[in-house]
């Protein structure tokens, strides 16, 4: 019975869920604020610097819950976030990217695996770090739309279309992704599982 109870999804999980979702993105923010004067910044680094930033995060909230939810969640939150800011057409980009991260973390305890976390967070992050491309690439005419300055797309279309860069960015965000997961599992066996606090 108590196993049963262990594999339902719980209030207690969603608002584990909620509060860190809440967290990551108030720190993205804080981040992005920061380097945001950089519009070459912006595009290349933006989301290598958070797949390190956010991972702990990311892997603590993955391992405190323990089941499906987290990577679903945290990439909803960005298909809200996106999809105001940005137009309707990065809704179903981020979603897809979400239903592709919790696909990943199918069998029996994924979610306490640093493995199988490390895969969908860096799925995660690297749907975070495509989603600029994909307005080149995919939704051209309705990012036009959403009254983005004719600058950004220019720019975006520069290093977008750039085989270089758009390699770079996206091998530098999955290593970052990586390195950040790897040092929160670190911190997470000393400070977490010798107290009890995550299984």
């Amino acid at each position: 019975m108590e196993s049963e109870r262990k594999k339902k999804f719980s209030v207690k999980d969603a608002a584990t869920i909620g509060i860190f979702c809440a967290i990551m993105f108030i720190v993205f923010m804080a981040y992005s604020m920061l380097t945001g004067a950089s519009l070459f910044y912006n595009m290349i680094f933006n989301a290598v610097g958070a797949a390190l930033i956010l991972a702990p995060f990311y892997v603590y909230m993955s391992m405190k819950v323990g089941k499906h939810g987290p990577a679903l969640v945290y990439n909803a939150m960005w298909a809200i976030v996106a999809g105001l800011m940005m137009g309707p057409c990065m809704i179903p980009w981020f979603l897809g990217g979400g239903i592709l991260a919790e696909l990943s973390m199918c069998g029996k305890n994924a979610y306490h695996d640093i493995k199988r976390v490390s895969i969908s967070w860096i799925i995660s992050a690297l749907v975070r770090a495509a989603h600029g491309m994909s307005e080149i690439w995919f939704f051209k005419d309705a990012f036009l739309a959403s009254g983005v300055s004719k600058q950004q797309i220019e720019i975006q279309t520069q290093y977008y279309t750039d085989p270089k860069w758009v390699i770079f960015s996206l091998a530098a965000t999955a290593l970052c992704a990586v390195i950040g997961c790897f040092i929160s599992n670190k911190l997470i066996v000393k400070h977490f599982r010798k107290s009890g606090a995550i299984k």
